[in-house]
Order: C-alpha cells, then structure tokens, then sequence
C-alpha cells in the first residue's frame, strides 16, 4: 500500500476482505499511538496515509470528525487513538497484551493515561503554542509531568508496563519524543534536570525496538509542525 499522503480528489484505495487497514498522518502524534501497538503487538495491517490538512472527501464517511487514526476491516470502523489502541488489545488478546493482568494494575494504568489526557496534553500543546517562550504554560507542564515522575519512581520499574513498554508506554511517547522539535521547554530543550526519572525514562524508551522502528529525525517533526496549518504545509516532501 503507497505510503503517500491521499489529498482532496485522491481515492479511496479499495480495501480487501479480512485485511486491517489503519487510516493514519505520519507526523501525528495521535495515529503514532495506535501505529506503535500494532508494531508491539505484531498485527498484520495495511496503511494508508491521510492529508489532514486538505482531505479526501471520502475521508468523513471513515470519521465524521475527520481525524486520524481510523480502523478499517470488513466494513467494521473504530476510531479515536486511545478506542483504537484498547480495540486491537483486546481484538489480539494472545499477542503481547499492553495491560497487566491484575484488575487493579489496569485500572491504575488507565488513569495515568487519563491523566495525562486530560492535564499534560492540553499543558503540552499550550506550551509548544507559545514555542517554550510562555512561563506559565511551561511551568504547568513540568508540574504535571511531575506527577509522571512520581509515579514511575512509585512503581519502581523501568516503564509503566513494567519491564517492557505497555499501552500506557505507547500512548504517551509520541509527546515526548517532540518535546524538543515542538519547543515546549524553548530552544533545543528537553526534559528539566527537575524530572530525572522522565529523563532516563525517555533513554530507555528510545531503544525500545518498537519506538525505534517508527521514530523520525528531530528534523522531520520540526520542519512539519513548522509548517502545518499554513500555505506551505508539507507531508509528503519531508525527508524521514
């Protein structure tokens, strides 16, 4: 399946019985979340890439919200990175599960993503808004990842999922590999010395095969976030 990024006036590629096929951006952090379990977990897909900022027309028949990740397979559409990401857990319960077994340890894990859902992404993009420039949203963000700090320090292991990566893993590494190109703690900033544990955190989860497999160059996501939304959006023509 081409890789390029399917515009206004491109069709729909015809999807072909019992295949999985992800509707997906390769710069967005959303869509990286659900990439990242199906490489863990090893599923068979397909992927078709999706200009976010001039669409397909038949891209709202997929999501009336017109956003990525989308999952496609035999006239079945699930949607929404964290729905998508629980989906194909569940739909491949024998291949690598991204939750522990214990109700309890679940359940905590659903609410660091929660967590971080509903206070560190919002801080995140607030922050890059401002390039790393606004004290207020910077220091906000910090504060809620310090809350992550707490709690990885609390666990006492090398990631949430214990000693390999899970699903809470998963979905929050895409912010943190753009913490430096989206210029949330200013120029060529990454974590604070204030968040040691997130630091060697981050180490560890850049050498993870997975996240390895589907990072880009610091170069990459700096030169779409510098562009998105703008005349000069660019996707296809960035070199990855």
């Amino acid at each position: 399946m081409s890789t390029k990024h399917l515009t206004k006036g491109d069709a729909c590629p015809p999807l072909e019985a019992g295949v999985l096929r992800i509707y997906s951006m390769k710069f967005c952090p959303y869509a990286e979340r659900t990439r990242l379990v199906l490489q863990a977990k090893n599923i068979p897909h397909e992927l078709v890439n999706v200009n976010t900022w001039i669409k397909p027309e038949w891209f709202v028949d997929k999501n009336p919200s017109a956003l990525v990740p989308v999952l496609e397979k035999d006239g079945q559409i699930v949607y929404e990175s964290l729905i998508t990401s629980d989906y194909l857990d569940e739909l491949y319960p024998d291949q690598r599960p991204m939750y522990p077994k214990d109700t309890y340890q679940k359940a905590k894990d659903k609410m660091v993503i929660g967590l971080f859902g509903d206070k560190i992404s919002g801080a995140f993009w607030k922050s890059a808004i401002g390039r790393g420039k606004d004290q207020e949203a910077k220091e906000k963000l910090i504060s809620e990842l310090g809350k992550l700090d707490a709690e990885l320090k609390q666990r006492g292991t090398n990631f949430f999922g214990g000693e390999q990566p899970g699903m809470v893993d998963y979905m929050i590494w895409p912010f943190f590999a753009r913490f430096t190109s989206h210029l949330v703690f200013g120029d060529n900033a990454d974590l604070p010395d204030s968040l040691p544990v997130l630091q060697a955190y981050k180490a560890r989860m850049m050498e993870d095969p997975t996240v390895k497999s589907s990072i880009l160059p610091e170069k990459a996501y700096t030169e779409f976030i510098t562009h998105y939304r703008t005349p000069t959006t660019k996707f296809d023509e960035i070199e990855t």
